[in-house]
């Protein structure tokens, strides 16, 4: 196993390789990929401008970017679109804020249209149709049927709406829209993901932080009966996170959700996505890496075993920043939450993934052939190059 680690990056712009021209600039890359709920995935990076012979860098040109490290390969973090160019001094720098390619695209004006007996899926393809996006969505959710929709909002506020209203992830990705199963444990298509197991080994520092705030033992949400005239209330129950001393059972009352449904189907959705909210907010972990590891994604499934209780569970990895520092190397911190329902994923009979200490994901995948890059998917863990693993940026 090996256990040092030469950091790397490679950065493509426009589909040219400029690595090269900047080897001798780049301070800094820093990543983040996050779950959705109106966050984008963003891209950070601080050049070395001493002599003022870079380059202008232009908002809106693109960038392509992969982290990792020479004796293991390349992880591909993603396509960023360059929004926001700022020059400092002194000493003087060129910092560079991207979004996820196509991000910036969907429109943000509010939009008049009606809705009518149409799935998610229908609604949503006609968004990204119309921003010229790809899209990606789950089956069931794509399937799921709205009776009757105004939209008076943009598109943008339609897709977190209905984010929201499903328990999902939406996030555009490469320029196509992705819409899954939060704490699904799968990709949008279908195919589930091996779960990450972490030892204290694996951690440089981390907190786990439980916080008491007044607990729901339901949650309630109204749809209007067309037949019958009247309004009507369904429930989802909220699971207690805390080994069973229950913030739901000390207070008990119900969590009523304001808005009012046009179908059961659309209460019982909402209900239950807003129970599992209220699950993954009782518990939040910040965990940082000893090696960062560019390999692991938002919404990976994550155990962490070899600690005291309070610690070791299962979580959902919601956020995860990777930096590329050049004086230090790289760095990974994860921010992760309760899984929305319940699940122990020890329990679970998913394929496990164990790196070694002082081992990365990208290692781990690359000497075990029984994980396939099928299973994963370039944006869940693309530890695998077009050709198999780059060791040379």
């Amino acid at each position: 196993m090996t256990t040092g680690y030469t950091p790397i990056y490679r950065v493509f712009k426009g589909g040219e390789d400029i690595t090269g021209r900047l080897n001798d600039r780049t301070l800094q890359i820093r990543v983040d990929l996050q779950s959705g709920n109106g966050n984008d995935d963003q891209c950070t990076i601080l050049i070395d401008d001493r002599d003022w012979r870079v380059a202008r860098p232009l908002t809106g040109e693109t960038l392509q970017i992969w982290l990792g490290y020479q004796e293991v390969g390349l992880a591909y973090m993603g396509s960023f679109e360059i929004d926001d160019v700022t020059f400092l001094g002194p000493p003087r720098n060129i910092k560079l804020v991207g979004k996820s390619t196509g991000a910036t695209d969907i429109q943000k004006a509010p939009t008049i249209r009606e809705f009518d007996n149409k799935s998610v899926s229908d609604i949503l393809g006609q968004m990204a149709q119309q921003t010229g996006l790809g899209l990606s969505i789950s089956g069931d959710l794509g399937a799921l049927k709205i009776p009757f929709k105004n939209q008076v909002v943009s598109n943008l506020h339609m897709i977190h709406e209905l984010e929201r209203m499903t328990g999902a992830v939406a996030k555009v990705v490469d320029g196509k829209l992705m819409f899954a199963k939060r704490d699904g444990g799968e990709t949008t298509s279908g195919v589930a993901l091996p779960t990450l197991v972490l030892q204290p080994e694996h951690f440089g520092t981390w907190q786990v932080r439980y916080t008491s705030k007044p607990g729901y033992g339901e949650v309630k949400a109204s749809w209007f009966d067309k037949d019958e005239m009247v309004r009507k209330w369904v429930g989802s129950p909220v699971t207690s996170g805390d080994g069973g001393v229950g913030l739901a059972k000390k207070f008990g009352g119900a969590f009523n959700i304001g808005q009012l449904f046009n179908s059961e189907a659309e209460a019982k959705a909402a209900a239950g996505s807003q129970a599992e909210n209220l699950k993954r907010a009782e518990v939040q972990a910040v965990f940082d890496l000893a090696k960062g590891d560019p390999w692991i994604r938002d919404q990976q499934t994550l155990i962490v075993t070899g600690m005291r209780d309070g610690i070791n569970g299962s979580y959902v990895i919601d956020k995860v920043t990777h930096t590329y520092i050049k004086s230090t190397g790289i760095k990974s911190q994860m921010e992760c939450k309760l899984p929305g329902d319940g699940a122990d994923y020890a329990e679970a009979s998913k394929e496990f993934m164990r790196p070694g200490p002082g081992e990365t994901l990208g290692e781990y995948l690359r000497t075990h052939p029984n994980v396939k890059r099928d299973d994963l998917t370039q944006r869940d863990i693309d530890a695998i190059a077009e050709g198999g693993f780059t060791t040379n940026p």
